[in-house]
């Protein structure tokens, strides 16, 4: 662990919304409390639309990253700005978003996504960064270690339709735990580098399938809110066809890693269009009697010491010590979530992948049944097919 310590570097990515200035302001006065300790300051990734608002140049023409002047880190701040003017697609926007990152080593280099509602506490990295090295590098670590996403610092009031409120599970006890949970994260979420090379070619075939086969047939309903960018709902459907999971915080009281502010909410862009006829009534914001979400309290940020992050020795689980969730938010066993995603994924080749059933497969696809980690070939049968059907011609 103490090796990995020095290793393990984090991304920071955040994906601008036009006209949210007020927004993306406050996350970056955050990230500038926030208290990296010994570790080198994170790289930071702002993605602009094509129109920057005069308030967002003027602030980023001062901003500096890293903000202290004492490390000898160069500058670490990239700013991408977009050439396209028209709103951009769902599809368009998530490429646009995922392309945001490439880890070099994928066993230590990850990437934590914030959305521009967000506003950290300046414990944030110590929480993330112990989490990591507990969950990645302690001398404890399982099997069941290699099926976790990611991190998240966000605990969200409702389920991903963002119509049903959450409630955290309790350990046995009934005392407030951390957990585990099959649901991703967009608000501010750390994804494992192995996950997000995964991510990119589970979406790159995920794409190929759009465009060449018919809608699916059971796999088709929506199950993310359009509150949340579109490349949430891909997150998901890899966590439920490689069962894999996420930890989530949960501490006493009504302080957080994350405060979401709803004050200046702006929907996804991709998903701007549904919303303009309410725009054009005069409302500044989504409809809190579609999006529960934006109904929800606001905490205030975690501004004490460390120690106010371990409130009780619950909040120092293990991670196989933690209860689990499947994705619909229903308490679950380790097993149920594999066995859920063997059943997932046999409809998921089949409607997605383009697989044949199982015993009417060429020998080309029988060759990609094989599981080969950081890569998606065995969801996916429409090259296989392609040669098959080559090959018997």
């Amino acid at each position: 662990m103490a090796l990995a310590w020095n290793k393990v570097t984090v991304d920071l990515v955040i994906h601008a919304k036009p006209s949210s200035s007020g927004s993306l302001m406050r996350l970056l006065e955050s990230l500038k409390k926030a208290d990296f300790f010994s570790s080198t300051p994170p790289r930071l990734t702002i993605e602009l639309p094509h129109k920057i608002d005069e308030p967002t140049k003027r602030y980023l023409e001062q901003f500096k990253w890293p903000p202290t002047s004492g490390h000898n880190d160069g500058n670490l701040l990239t700013l991408h700005h977009r050439i396209p003017q028209q709103t951009l697609t769902p599809e368009e926007n998530s490429i646009r978003f995922l392309e945001s990152f490439w880890p070099a080593d994928p066993r230590t280099s990850h990437v934590l996504v914030l959305s521009p509602q967000a506003e950290l506490s300046p414990l944030f990295f110590h929480y993330l960064k112990y989490t990591m090295l507990e969950s990645k590098f302690s001398s404890g670590i399982t099997e069941d270690h290699n099926n976790l996403l990611g991190i998240s610092l966000d605990l969200p009031p409702t389920y991903l339709n963002d119509t049903t409120a959450f409630t955290p599970p309790l350990t046995n006890a009934s005392e407030v735990t951390p957990f585990l949970w099959q649901a991703p994260n967009s608000n501010a979420a750390l994804y494992f580098g192995s996950k997000w090379i995964e991510l990119h070619d589970f979406v790159a075939h995920l794409l190929i399938s759009q465009h060449k086969l018919p809608t699916p047939t059971t796999l088709n309903e929506k199950l993310v809110s359009n509150t949340y960018p579109s490349w949430l709902e891909h997150i998901l459907k890899l966590a439920r066809v490689r069962g894999y999971w996420m930890i989530y915080p949960n501490f006493d009281g009504h302080e957080s890693l994350v405060t979401m502010h709803n004050d200046l909410y702006q929907p996804p862009e991709e998903y701007e269009k549904e919303s303009e006829g309410k725009r054009e009534e005069g409302e500044l914001t989504a409809d809190p009697k579609e999006h529960l979400s934006l109904k929800h309290k606001e905490k205030e940020v975690i501004r004490g010491s460390l120690l106010n992050l371990l409130p009780n020795k619950a909040a120092l689980l293990k991670v196989d010590e933690m209860p689990i969730l499947r994705w619909d938010g229903e308490v679950v066993e380790v097993v149920d979530i594999e066995s859920g995603a063997i059943e997932y994924k046999k409809v998921f080749r089949r409607e997605i992948g383009g697989c044949s059933e199982d015993g009417k497969q060429n020998a080309e696809e029988v060759k990609l049944t094989e599981r080969v980690y950081g890569e998606v070939r065995d969801l996916f049968c429409l090259s296989a097919k392609q040669k098959g059907a080559r090959e018997e011609a």
